[in-house]
């Protein structure tokens, strides 16, 4: 096309793709806005793909509408779907590669021009190569060589990548399915930490729904030859997406059952590499140093020749390590937080997960808890109904049960769901989900303060965080978790130089509270009256307090 009309061409696409996010309304529903992201993609990369690679690298008004549909869905994000979510990240990720491949793709049109003028010559040579391979192939005299006499020395290639991921995708519907069970419809109660900026557990994390694409993807084609005598056998390379689809129908179960298994193997490695790391770390006996001279040395003589220290095995890293570390660099991204007892084998026990027994579990927990009407006696009714869920399930389903408390709208707090972890002594090695995720809050919620004090934040966000800190400190394990206190003591303590003069004093005074709430718990505990109520009382109005200065700050910080 003439340069007029390519540039005519990127002006309408790009024009048009602008135009269709501009109109998103999340009251048209995820299919539609979905369809309408889709399409402003695929113009985008279609101009990529087919304009002037110059242009769009030079050009400001092209560059400014490609960045404004990146501004766009990176603005998607906050849309909580899973599904959604991985749709606009797959789509930026195929713009931005894209934009990288505009200097290669100028650099390849100028040199088209050399490659047309030298396309006669290799026609002829190729013609002539031609007729000599096959002269050479009728044996000289015109008799054919047998096929059976030409070796072929090449791997079998794999043939099967549209099947390969058309069963990315259905295993990932699979785990999308299970985490709706898991959250519910009413994802985000008052303990999420969601509201206040903090990363959320990673099974109640819409980042995770992303995240997990990455682990099938990666098992999927770790498992290529399983997959292939098991899935892939029945399906003819050449044949379309839908008759694809339809022999996959029939193979659904197989596929599960090859990606639990893989998930299973990726665990118990897992867990064996632990071990090693656990016994390297052991400290070593010190060797004991030969005395010179002496009786003992005449009659051993010199003693034995130190060895040489054996040379290490360069062992290669395996799929699961390269996967959590995916992982692990979300988390210190702070999308979504990875306990260190993460196991690869909660993966394969959510995919089997018992979907209207789990939703039956929950509802009649929160019921109980209900008809309880807060206090002591719904702190006993809940902890006693989630011990006798523990003996009729397992401990994998009563750990999911517990997050599931914590993270959707209901009257438990962290009170009653630590109360029910004590059956099994709140130990991280038998509760490796819940335990971390209730000993982290202390020291992230003052991570959090912090932050929100730097920015500064509203006064409602800091006053939700503040309560939440607090209700930590009086509620969790006094023991357990003194580390957990100590810690978040000391994160306030370092951090409070980094601050305005004025703000330094609202962290005195956390400082202040915090002393104060221990104390209170540990005469408690020694005296064995209980005066949870009256540290409540104080607590709340202290944080009123420390809102009425910090909201005169606020203001003043605002002008």
């Amino acid at each position: 096309m003439s340069e007029e009309q390519q540039k005519d061409f990127e002006k309408i696409e790009l024009t048009a793709a602008m135009t269709e996010l501009s109109s998103l309304n999340p009251e048209e529903g995820k299919g539609a806005m979905m369809a309408q992201v889709d399409r402003a993609a695929l113009r985008v990369l279609k101009v990529l793909r087919e304009g002037n690679p110059d242009k769009l690298q030079s050009d400001a008004t092209f560059l400014a509408q490609i960045k404004f549909v990146m501004q766009i869905m990176e603005q998607c994000k906050d849309f909580r779907d899973g599904q959604f979510t991985r749709l606009v990240r797959q789509h930026a990720e195929d713009i931005m590669t894209g934009l990288e491949a505009l200097p290669k793709r100028s650099k390849e049109i100028k040199e088209e021009k050399k490659r047309k003028a030298e396309e006669a010559k290799r026609l002829a040579e190729q013609e002539e190569s031609e007729a000599r391979a096959r002269k050479i192939a009728s044996g000289g005299d015109g008799s054919p060589i047998h096929e059976e006499e030409i070796e072929i020395d090449e791997e079998p290639e794999f043939n099967y990548e549209l099947a390969e991921k058309l069963c990315i995708q259905s295993v990932v519907r699979h785990f999308d399915s299970k985490l709706d069970v898991l959250r519910s419809t009413h994802l985000y109660g008052r303990h999420s930490t969601e509201d206040i900026g903090i990363p959320a557990h990673f099974l109640y994390s819409i980042e995770f729904s992303v995240l997990i694409e990455d682990a099938v993807r990666a098992l999927v084609i770790d498992s290529r030859e399983v997959l292939t005598r098991r899935v892939y056998n029945d399906i003819d390379p050449e044949a379309d997406e839908e008759a694809i689809r339809v022999i996959l129908r029939d193979k659904s179960k197989p596929l599960l059952e090859v990606v639990h298994s893989g998930f299973s193997g990726w665990g118990s490695s897992q867990t064996e590499a632990a071990k090693r790391a656990g016994e390297s770390d052991k400290p070593k006996k010190a060797a004991t140093k030969e005395k010179k001279g002496g009786l003992f040395a005449k009659l051993l003589g010199k003693g034995k020749k130190e060895e040489a220290p054996k040379k290490k095995k360069k062992v290669e890293r395996e799929t699961w390590e390269d996967v959590l570390d995916i992982f692990k660099e979300a988390q210190n991204k702070g999308e979504v937080f990875f306990p260190k007892t993460f196991n690869f084998s909660i993966l394969a026990y959510l995919m089997n997960l018992r979907d209207n027994l789990f939703k039956g579990e929950g509802d009649r927990i929160i019921q109980i808890a209900e008809q309880a009407q807060g206090g002591s006696s719904a702190k006993g009714a809940v902890a006693r109904a989630l011990e006798q869920s523990f003996k009729q399930n397992d401990q994998n389903f009563f750990e999911m049960l517990i997050l599931n408390l914590l993270y959707t709208k209901n009257s438990i707090g962290l009170d009653e769901v630590q109360s029910a972890c004590m059956g099994q002594k709140l130990d991280a090695g038998r509760l490796p989900l819940s335990v971390p995720e209730l000993g982290r809050r202390p020291v992230a919620y003052a991570e959090q303060i912090i932050k929100l004090l730097k920015e500064p934040a509203e006064p409602r966000v800091l006053k939700n965080c503040l309560e939440f800190f607090f209700e930590s400190i009086l509620v969790l394990h006094l023991i357990k978790f003194d580390k957990e206190f100590k810690n978040a003591v000391t994160h306030f303590e370092a951090e409070k130089e980094n601050l305005a003069k004025p703000l330094q004093g609202v962290v005195d005074g956390v400082l202040g509270l915090i002393d104060r709430v221990l104390f209170a718990r540990q005469q408690a505990r020694e005296t064995g009256e209980d005066t949870t109520m009256q540290t409540k009382d104080t607590i709340n109005h202290t944080i009123g307090k420390f809102m009425t200065a910090y909201e005169n700050m606020y203001e003043k910080m605002k002008k």
